[in-house]
């Protein structure tokens, strides 16, 4: 009898987890909550920007900001988005993405994303390269102490050996992780984006300071 009941309690034990589980999924597919894989978060994300159903192009995890903390590139014909995923209390969970449209006949397309966790922030720069003669592309950022009059740049770069294939696209993604208080003794100004062919000729430049 002993053997018997607890052969009883065994199966007692896993209906309720089966229960348990079709319980989140159902939550998962209904309410869009408690979801299982980060991708789905990054799929989310895309809803969210009302930019389509998208494709994973790469994803990245950076320990030094969140142990969980994953960074999702993801494209289709239309746009490009960067969103963050991490798990949370409810499952993997996002705070927000960065959306770039790509539905015209530029040679390259920009965007940005940074996120802020306790006392680190990423800054990403990405972008789809549609110019196949563009060899490199080259992030300067203006970082002028206060007593010079001559500005000083800092510069991250990518090169076509590092570019990201992803069917019949190309990418790139920058990404840095900075401190959140940067150097008071500078004055850091906005970035600027550079694709170079292969005689280092400039093919187009973006300049990401805001409209005033």
């Amino acid at each position: 009898m002993k053997k018997s009941r607890m052969y009883t309690r065994k199966c007692l034990a896993l209906r309720w987890a089966l229960l348990a589980l079709a319980f989140l999924l159902m939550v998962n597919h209904l309410l869009g909550i408690c979801l299982l894989l980060p991708i789905q978060t990054a799929h989310r994300s895309a809803d969210l920007q009302g930019i389509g159903r998208t494709h994973l192009v790469e994803r990245r995890w950076e320990p030094k900001l969140r142990a969980t903390g994953l960074l999702y590139l993801m494209e289709n014909k239309n746009a490009l988005l960067m969103t963050d995923t991490h798990l949370g209390l409810l499952g993997w969970e996002t705070e927000r993405g960065s959306a770039v449209d790509c539905t015209g006949d530029a040679p390259l397309y920009v965007g940005q994303y940074d996120a802020v966790y306790d006392d680190r922030m990423v800054n990403c720069y990405f972008g789809r390269i549609d110019d196949p003669t563009i060899e490199l592309v080259e992030l300067q950022i203006r970082a002028e102490p206060f007593d010079q009059a001559t500005p000083e740049f800092y510069c991250l770069s990518v090169e076509r050996e590092a570019f990201i294939k992803q069917g019949d696209h190309t990418f790139f993604w920058i990404m840095e992780v900075l401190p959140r208080k940067r150097n008071p003794e500078r004055a850091y100004g906005y970035p600027i984006i550079l694709a170079y062919d292969a005689k280092g000729n400039v093919v187009i430049e973006f300049d990401t300071t805001p409209n005033t």
